[in-house]
């Protein structure tokens, strides 16, 4: 089963924010007679690369179960992680570093093996942990609904 990712005002403000500003600025070189020479062409092809990946990881975010496996692709990154690996779900918190191929707020953190974890934002929460305990019932689902995340 496929989920896709939540997407929040705030992911898609600083994205569609980074692709104004990079449009802007070509527009602005493109008018502007000073500028147009040999030495922005490095900066424009960073930026470009920057928004695309920005809009990659916006548009190609989701996650897929199957009775063994949870798939996860993220722009660039993608992987799968057995299911009988997974010990523990936490719901309702944020982490900000770490492997995140999410695109929202208040995901969910998939603890597996012994250190590792992963933060996701599916559609709803709610349904990717029904459907993932269907497949194993073993996995421990904590929920944080107050505190800082």
């Amino acid at each position: 089963m496929k989920f896709r990712s939540r997407k929040d005002v705030f992911f898609l403000a600083v994205i569609f924010g980074f692709a104004a500003i990079v449009c802007s600025v070509f527009v602005y070189q493109f008018l502007s007679e000073n500028t147009r020479n040999q030495n922005f062409i490095v900066g424009d092809i960073l930026l470009i690369l920057i928004a695309g990946l920005l809009l990659w990881f916006n548009f190609g975010t989701e996650y897929e179960l199957t009775p063994h496996y949870f798939k996860y692709r993220g722009g660039p990154l993608k992987g799968e992680i057995p299911l009988e690996k997974i010990t523990e779900i936490v719901e309702g918190k944020t982490v900000w570093i770490g492997l995140r191929p999410a695109t929202a707020r208040k995901g969910l953190i998939l603890k597996y093996d012994i250190y590792n974890e992963i933060y996701i934002s599916p559609l709803t929460n709610e349904s990717f942990i029904k459907k993932i305990l269907e497949f194993d019932s073993q996995i421990k689902v904590t929920s944080i609904k107050k505190g800082m995340s």
